[in-house]
């Protein structure tokens, strides 16, 4: 059988995984990321990156892609040397970014990509070559990725057709995926609610206007600036108004007597105490982003007809309680709902590994998706499934 190559590049890291016929990994390695900063300036001014340092005689369009190529010659001398692995015919690419092929290569462009490394495509587009689009290579948004290692999961194992699932980041970020789709869905870029003023925030997608975007308030960095602003308004009339969306006075008690005032409060605290209802704040601020998530997964699942969503990334890994909240108020939300037929199930994803699998996963055979889906099964330390099991304790 014969090999794969996997590439997941992010804005940090370039992750290489080789894996054979049946998934399982032959040799794997990371690399820094292409875009990754360093401590500098280049002369223009700009944060100077990786590509910047290393690869100064190679045009700037030119770059990311002579880069990558010199990174996975390197990668494949090694897996032979040390594994005695054969050369991929077949390479995925997970990309963290709008991705698409054009001119016979694979572009990008995405939010930790500098735009002084794209070339010019005529008519306006500009992009990022990664690599050329070979015979054998496919190349997806990481979000799509991760998505299509798991419908081929869900396919194989519960006869869910792919399309017909989606993959939702509940990491640092908030994102989302769907199987062997080649747009983006920019979930986290749906204005999920209402918001008071003073709630809003700075986002991405809108430069120099706050926003209720969902991933301000549903990702780990939305946990902790919702926290941060929170905090902030300690002694405020406006934190004494009632909430939308929440009976009763609003969230200034709550602020007054929370233990983040006085330690850090990042989103792994913030989640830690609301475990278990062990502070009032840390429970406002998870249950909001619960009901963030669920209302942008049932928009969705309703946009794109989907009967499974599962979850992923670290908050979903560490926290597979806030994913079973997130599903409860899915089903409030859908109830009676003729229009999600199945119901719609939200759950932690049933992969490990999903990164590296999304990029494999772009280019498996469909003939040996079951002999992959045993190979991307989660699995827990302890050797156990993932499940929603977990009981709530904080309400």
């Amino acid at each position: 059988m014969s090999n794969t190559l996997g590439v997941d590049l992010g804005g940090t890291k370039a992750g290489f995984v080789l894996a054979d016929g049946d998934g399982n990994f032959l040799y794997e390695k990371s690399y820094p990321s292409p875009f990754q900063r360093t401590s500098r300036l280049t002369a223009g001014g700009e944060p100077e990156t990786v590509i910047d340092a290393e690869m100064t005689d190679v045009p700037a369009e030119r770059r990311v892609a002579a880069y990558l190529a010199k990174l996975e010659s390197e990668f494949l001398k090694e897996a032979k040397r040390t594994a005695g692995a054969a050369a991929p015919d077949r390479k995925g690419y997970s990309l963290c970014g709008k991705t698409w092929t054009q001119d016979g290569k694979i572009v990008m462009v995405g939010s930790n990509a500098p735009m002084r490394f794209a070339a010019d495509f005529g008519s306006g587009r500009s992009g990022i070559i990664v690599a050329d689009a070979a015979e054998g290579s496919q190349a997806a948004n990481d979000g799509n990725a991760a998505a299509t290692a798991q419908g081929i999961y869900y396919r194989a194992v519960s006869g869910i057709e792919p399309r017909e699932t989606g993959y939702i980041i509940l990491g640092t970020g908030f994102g989302f995926g769907i199987p062997f789709y080649s747009a983006l869905t920019e979930i986290g870029h749906i204005p999920v609610r209402a918001m008071p003023d003073w709630l809003l925030q700075e986002c991405g997608c809108t430069e120099g206007r706050r926003t209720a975007c969902a991933e301000n308030y549903a990702s780990g960095r939305g946990l902790q600036e919702t926290a941060r602003i929170l905090l902030s308004m300690e002694g405020k009339p406006e934190l004494e108004a009632s909430f939308p969306g929440r009976p009763g006075p609003g969230p200034c008690k709550l602020v007054s007597e929370s233990a983040l005032r006085d330690g850090a409060a990042d989103s792994k605290r913030i989640m830690e105490l609301a475990r278990g209802g062990k502070d009032g704040l840390a429970c406002f601020i998870e249950d909001l982003a619960a009901d963030v998530t669920a209302h942008a997964a049932v928009t969705a699942a309703l946009l794109f007809g989907l009967q499974v969503i599962g979850a992923g990334e670290s908050i979903a890994l560490h926290h597979p309680w806030h994913v079973r909240r997130i599903a409860e108020k899915a089903d409030a939300l859908t109830a009676g709902n003729n229009m999600l037929r199945p119901k719609l199930r939200i759950e932690p994803t049933p992969l490990r590994d999903p990164a590296k699998f999304g990029a494999l996963s772009l280019v498996v055979p469909e003939e040996r998706y079951e002999a992959w889906a045993s190979k991307m099964a989660a699995v827990k330390k302890n050797g156990t499934r993932i499940t929603t099991d977990e009981t709530d304790a904080h309400r």
